[in-house]
């Protein structure tokens, strides 16, 4: 285990151009590992910049994300997109939160600024529709969230693509972990985006059905 015990994980498919400019804002100590499922020049990047990368060999956000949990050596893990748009300097003030006990997982809220109109719609119908039927969330498909590792393994995620944020947020309500949520500017994104507004937000929509039972 690093010294730090901080994992801090980023799946990435194509993000040459924003992977640089992720890695270097994070601070210094934590473990840095790439889930990495690209064509382009990401994992090179990456490796020179001190991450470990691994290779993912099927597509996927969610299996992306739980292949990290399950390599990463920090008892408690960061996730974060390599896009850029999240601030890896509120990293710190997450794991903080957790290490006193005020939270078993922390989760960033974006401001939207940087974001497609629809994307925040979309997000906005969701998040609300999650804290009508579960508990209140303010963000419910934040690319930054830090909680324990041993939490995060012990709720059994299964999805493949974007709804495992969604998953990550029901089975978390399910098991009692407390859930802080802290506020971020949210930039645009480098590179081109990966989510289909239709096709994931009907698999999130679904996911939050599908678990009520």
């Amino acid at each position: 285990m690093k010294k730090s015990g901080v994992s801090v994980i980023i799946a990435t498919m194509d993000e040459e151009k924003g992977i640089a400019q992720v890695i270097k804002r994070i601070p210094k100590g934590y473990e840095i590992l790439v889930i990495d499922k690209s064509k382009d020049r990401t994992p090179e990047i990456a490796k020179s910049l001190g991450a470990r990368v691994v290779k993912q060999k099927d597509k996927g956000k969610g299996r992306a994300m739980i292949l990290g949990a399950e390599k990463a050596d920090g008892d408690i893990i960061v996730f974060i997109d390599g896009d850029n748009t999240y601030p890896p300097e509120k990293i710190p003030s997450m794991v903080s939160l957790i290490r006193k006990g005020d939270a078993d997982a922390v989760n960033a809220v974006r401001n939207f600024k940087n974001m497609k109109r629809s994307h925040i719609v979309g997000n906005n119908i969701l998040s609300l529709f999650a804290s009508v039927l579960y508990e209140r969330t303010h963000d419910l498909l934040t690319g930054l969230r830090a909680l324990r590792k041993d939490d995060f393994l012990s709720l059994g995620l299964k999805s493949v693509g974007f709804e495992i944020e969604t998953e990550i947020f029901v089975r978390s309500h399910k098991k009692g972990l407390k859930t802080s949520e802290i506020p971020i500017e949210y930039h645009e994104r480098l590179g081109e985006a990966k989510l289909n507004s239709v096709k994931d937000g009907w698999r999130i929509m679904k996911m939050l059905i599908r678990n009520l039972f």
